[in-house]
């Protein structure tokens, strides 16, 4: 393991998330400014997420054919400048450009993201993967808490100032990355082979993981407006956000150490069949014990993170970008594309009611869990 160039990689994944992360605790200033319903509101996080994760397959083949971290180095750049721009921009077309801007920033960043923390593992590729999926869930837990405490202090234009540490930082990184090694080049002519022999077990990730992200996007971003809704602050949205996220960043850390120990099929069930009914509670019962049950959740349901991507990487080695793409760009982005459906319904029936029919969704992911084998996926 190249733990310099691991913690490397993961400090790019950290001030990247750590920007992305900020559209959830900024949604209830955005809807009164802009005369939002929870339906445009959502839509909102459907084009953070969609642009993101719908490109990343493009970004993970052409990833796979470069042997430096040029894309590690660039995404993170256009992704902390466009979502720092969002609090002073004065239209919704303009801000969904932003938004646009910060997706395809994150999209260019992943599929090398991954694949790179994967070779710098090593012959510990798991534990590489747990430490860079924890960089991304920490800061996605830690942003909505720093730009939130922010902004109710001095208002929206203040995105701009918060963001002026992480563009420095973000610049100093590129350069300092630039011509790293990143995982080899994959030879011509073997990707439809490698989809081909590996389809059923990509399939069945791909259905696994949106799912879960259905379940945690829809949370993350809506959990701010539900706690508004119920007469609490903008700071009391960040600090929900990141008892969800930020303490359940120890899941991804030991979900590789877990799937060892109990397997990786067991790890996938015993994420979702645990935080599932701990998340139903957190919606039905008062705010103070909720704080209890949230990180708990959290932690439980991150714990498959690096365990779907490492099945994934293993099950295309030569192709580990693309791989990486299926599990964390295709199916992030459905689950976000469904923000805009999720606030329809919210619109409808109410969001405590429509985030409690979203966890039932987590029988297709437990039943695609149980298809998969519960050892390593063939290389």
């Amino acid at each position: 393991m190249d733990r310099r160039r691991l913690l490397g990689v993961t400090l790019g994944h950290f001030l990247n998330d750590f920007h992305m992360s900020w559209l959830s605790p900024l949604l209830p200033l955005f809807v009164p400014r802009f005369h939002l319903s929870l339906a445009l509101a959502g839509l909102l996080g459907t084009i953070l997420n969609t642009s993101s994760a719908l490109s990343q397959p493009l970004f993970g083949l052409a990833a796979d054919r470069l042997s430096r971290s040029h894309l590690v180095a660039l995404g993170p750049v256009l992704t902390v400048i466009a979502m720092s721009l969002t609090g002073v921009l004065p239209t919704y077309p303009a801000l969904i450009a932003a938004l646009l801007c910060a997706g395809i920033g994150t999209a260019i960043f992943h599929p090398q993201g991954a694949a790179a923390a994967g070779f710098h593992g090593g012959d510990r590729r798991a534990a590489g993967l747990a430490i860079f999926v924890t960089g991304g869930e920490l800061a996605y837990a830690l942003g909505p808490l720093y730009i939130a405490a922010l902004v109710q202090w001095r208002g929206l234009s203040w995105t701009l100032l918060a963001g002026l540490p992480g563009i420095v930082a973000v610049l100093i990184f590129a350069a300092l990355i630039w011509r790293w090694p990143t995982a080899r080049p994959a030879r011509a002519g073997t990707i439809r082979s490698a989809l081909v022999a590996q389809r059923r077990m990509l399939i069945l990730l791909w259905i696994y993981v949106m799912v879960r992200s259905i379940i945690s996007i829809s949370f993350i971003t809506f959990l701010p407006l539900l706690l508004r809704e119920r007469g609490l602050s903008l700071v009391m949205g960040g600090t929900a956000v990141f008892m969800f996220g930020g303490i359940g960043a120890a899941g991804g850390f030991t979900g590789g150490i877990l799937a060892e120990w109990l397997g990786r099929r067991a790890v996938l069930v015993l994420s979702l069949l645990l935080s599932a009914p701990l998340m139903a509670l957190y919606l039905l019962t008062p705010v103070g014990w909720g704080l209890i049950l949230l990180p708990v959740a959290g932690v439980l349901l991150y714990t498959s993170a690096p365990v779907t991507v490492t099945m994934a990487q293993e099950g295309l080695p030569q192709h580990a970008s693309l791989a990486s793409s299926i599990v964390m760009g295709l199916a992030w982005g459905i689950g976000g594309l469904m923000l805009t459906v999720v606030g329809a319904v919210a619109d409808a029936i109410g969001l405590q009611e429509t985030l409690l029919l979203i966890l039932g969704l987590g029988v297709v992911a437990l039943l695609a869990a149980a298809g998969l084998s519960p050892a390593r996926a063939p290389e």
